[in-house]
């Protein structure tokens, strides 16, 4: 584990821009919640702002510069908040990626998807009678929302979801973030690999993957990425990160694509540049 405290990612930010300006292949992963946009009350509500709609798409038609957003959110949700066409859209951690011709990859069979159904009936029954819960159903995930519910109530969630669970052998494990719980396919895939998968069809020399994430699912793409790229926790941390840096909150995130986008113009424009 790396020491505490991480430094904040702008403090070294003359090393950074001149990695970002010396990459032939520049990826940029960033997560949605808490990242490109505030985390608010209710997930329908977490639209794109227009200015980091803005920065992401002058950043796409630059030369040899990549956007991949990543997120726990269905791919046809997450393609929708952000807006952006021609690039990579990654939903359920990783479980559905898009590639910018449109064409998806998904990990997990339909029939997982059905006993998913099953599942969540039976958990909604459970827990319907709780004031401010609520359900997202997110095709091979279930997302349990919590944030609107009386404190009194925390402990019987996770619970209902385990017995639950229990019945399934296996097949099926719950996962924690930032006031939710999800039910998710007991297969060995999360971001971390979603990330490998994208990368591996791109020669190595010469590439810069930066990771930006805000939540305990992105600490998995940040160990792949050790030593290979640059990892950026996001907000204020609740457990140890294996991150390379910081930035306070999504304010910031746009600064830093804003810079990227300076520092990759500007490179493309030198006499000589490819």
């Amino acid at each position: 584990m790396k020491e505490d405290p991480l430094k904040h990612l702008f403090e070294g930010w003359e090393t950074i821009q001149t990695r970002i300006q010396q990459a032939q292949n520049l990826f940029l992963f960033l997560d949605y919640d808490g990242t490109l946009t505030p985390i608010v009350s209710r997930p329908e509500l977490a639209f794109c702002p227009s200015k980091v709609k803005r920065h992401l798409e002058k950043l796409r038609d630059l030369p040899g510069v990549y956007l991949v957003i990543i997120s726990g959110r269905s791919l046809e949700d997450l393609r929708e908040k952000v807006g952006v066409s021609d690039i990579i859209y990654v939903g359920n951690h990783g479980l559905e990626i898009e590639s910018p011709d449109g064409r998806i990859k998904k990990i997990v069979s339909s029939a997982k998807t059905k006993e998913l159904k099953r599942i969540t009936q039976n958990v909604q029954n459970s827990l319907k009678e709780i004031p401010g819960i609520l359900f997202e159903e997110k095709g091979p995930i279930l997302s349990v929302h919590y944030r609107n519910v009386d404190q009194t109530f925390f402990a019987r969630i996770p619970q209902v979801l385990k017995e639950e669970l229990q019945q399934w052998k296996d097949r099926w494990k719950m996962a924690s973030g930032k006031m939710v719980f999800e039910i998710r396919p007991n297969v060995d895939f999360h971001k971390g690999e979603a990330v490998r998968e994208i990368l591996k069809t791109f020669p190595s020399l010469g590439l810069l993957p930066i990771y930006l994430g805000d939540d305990q699912t992105d600490e998995d793409a940040f160990r792949v990425l050790r030593g290979l790229g640059i990892s950026v926790f996001i907000g204020a941390r609740r457990f140890p990160s294996e991150a390379d840096f910081f930035l306070q909150n999504p304010d910031e995130v746009q600064e830093f694509l804003f810079r990227c986008q300076e520092v990759r113009r500007a490179g493309s424009e030198c006499p000589g540049a490819t």
